[in-house]
């Protein structure tokens, strides 16, 4: 192989691996993020006030 084709091959490999250690590194930071910041779904306020009605009806 010439010089030229082995730095290509170099570059392309190194950069292929930066690829993947920024996608490891971006899915730990997703998995820290919601162990910290987990979702709580939060119910609207019409349900509220529907539940409080049939609550007083009975």
């Amino acid at each position: 192989m010439t010089a030229t084709v082995e730095k290509a091959l170099l570059i392309a490999g190194i950069g292929m691996v930066g690829i993947f250690v920024f996608m490891a590194l971006f899915y730990l930071l997703i998995l820290a993020l919601d162990r910290f910041l987990p979702f709580h779904e939060e119910t609207p306020a019409e349900e509220l006030s529907e539940d409080s009605i049939t609550d007083e009806e009975e």
